[in-house]
């Protein structure tokens, strides 16, 4: 077997591994835009006629250009949709392409596939993770910097993919420095090119957490260091949740580390292996501490791709050490994305539900402005549910409805209202006048209260 053999293996697989990504972000294009952020930026693009950046991280607007084209040339909203759902992956895929095929990098390459697989099920569904986006964008600014042999794509270009790793999540610090110092752990040496990356990766950080922080990233903070002087380290609700979990989300994840520590005890590489022992327990403490009691499944998920890279970072590159790739292992590999694929399906029907609630009661409302009190069933339902108004919007709009849903505890302040063109909103009360009446031409008419049977 030849080397392109090995290599053609692992870019055939990521191709088509992420192309089966892309087909099903079109399938469930719903589940996934009509879902909190990705609904809200959709309903601002299309009402504002821009591309709005969300707590500076302006990386993510990459995502949204796709459906602004669309909006410009005058595509449905469910066109635009499926453009932002396949937006995503189709992104991995371009990263794919060119870290496998162009630079050739198998190491970088199986590692994006594996942390678009690993611990995926609702965050395919939660597609606005600005973590693994970064982490993807990570990836690539490694790949050009160690085998770009020109000085602007592996000095600048990568430079520049570093920055971008940085304003899309803070969090892409953990795996980037668990890579680059493993790299030093298993060479033995520091060479005068390895302080670039690190460096550039470093001082953006800096600049990023002291000049461009939001108020998001003020309030994380505070919980944090709160919870870090304030809580017994060892009891915090969501180690319990971590383990519990890790049978149904995170079995990989274990298999994975498992064999990297095979292997790392049979090369006898006992640093790189307490390196990884420690880091893992670190991260996870540190994502604890910030949600001690535990968050939403798939935000939680979400939080824990990092893990990917530490646990699984020292097999691949034992199995990509060599030119052939063993046998063994192409079977293993395909066998591990199979069973994420199926992993991704076997949690649709809970996003799918959301969905179908959705629409049975923009079917049963007696108005087209509706004010509604949900239930601990229903709110447990919608898993988020501050992005109601915006998701039932576009969702209506679809079958060219005009209709809204907002949800409140307090309706009966909001029922006093006397202006007919208000649309309710969890932040501000915005005005149906103002709307693209080409795309949510909305009567004016006062909110009326959802009349359950």
């Amino acid at each position: 077997m030849t080397t392109t053999t090995s290599r053609s293996f692992i870019s055939i697989l990521g191709t088509v591994s992420i192309l089966i990504l892309i087909i099903l972000s079109v399938i469930f294009y719903q589940e996934r835009i009509y879902f909190s952020d990705p609904a809200f930026q959709l309903f601002l693009m299309i009402n504002d006629n821009q591309i709005e950046v969300m707590t500076n991280r302006w990386p993510s607007t990459i995502f949204r250009w796709l459906p602004f084209l669309g909006f410009k040339m005058g595509w449905s909203i469910e066109t635009l949709s499926k453009l932002f759902s396949l937006s995503f992956p189709l992104f991995h895929l371009i990263s794919f392409g060119i870290i496998a095929m162009f630079f050739k990098d198998r190491v970088m390459a199986l590692l994006l596939v594996f942390s678009l697989f690993l611990v995926t099920s609702g965050t395919f569904y939660w597609c606005s993770s600005d973590l693994l986006q970064g982490m993807v964008t990570l990836f690539s600014g490694i790949s050009f910097f160690k085998k770009a042999q020109h000085f602007i794509p592996k000095y600048i270009l990568s430079g520049l993919l570093m920055v971008a790793a940085v304003f899309f999540h803070p969090l892409c610090l953990f795996p980037f420095f668990f890579i680059a110092i493993d790299d030093i752990l298993e060479r033995r040496k520091i060479r005068s090119m390895d302080w670039h990356l690190p460096l550039v990766f470093g001082i953006t950080w800096v600049i990023r957490n002291k000049y461009f922080s939001t108020w998001y990233d003020v309030a994380k903070g505070k919980d944090f260091w709160n919870n870090f002087d304030n809580l017994n380290w060892l009891s915090i609700p969501a180690h319990k949740s971590f383990i519990t979990e890790v049978p149904l989300h995170y079995q990989l994840l274990l298999l994975l580390l498992i064999v990297s520590i095979i292997i790392l005890i049979k090369r006898k590489a006992f640093f790189r292996l307490a390196f990884m022992l420690i880091t893992i327990p670190c991260y996870l403490l540190l994502i604890h501490l910030s949600n001690p009691t535990g968050t939403l499944t798939f935000y939680r998920e979400a939080s824990y791709i990092p893990l990917v890279v530490f646990m699984s970072y020292p097999f691949i590159k034992h199995i990509c050490a060599r030119d052939v790739l063993a046998f063994k292992y192409k079977l293993f590999i395909p066998l591990v994305i199979g069973f994420s694929l199926m992993r991704i399906l076997f949690f649709a029907p809970e996003y799918t539900d959301r969905i179908t609630w959705m629409e049975d009661k923009l079917e049963t409302m007696s108005c087209n402005k509706v004010v509604i009190t949900l239930s601990s069933e229903e709110e447990s339902l919608l898993k988020m549910s501050w992005g109601l108004p915006f998701e039932t919007t576009l969702l209506a709009a679809e079958k060219k409805n005009y209709q809204t849903l907002f949800n409140t505890n307090n309706e009966k302040d909001f029922l006093k209202k006397e202006r007919k063109d208000i649309f309710l909103s969890p932040f501000k009360i915005l005005y149906t006048s103002e709307f693209n009446t080409s795309y949510l031409p909305f009567k004016e008419e006062h909110y009326c209260k959802y009349e359950r049977e």
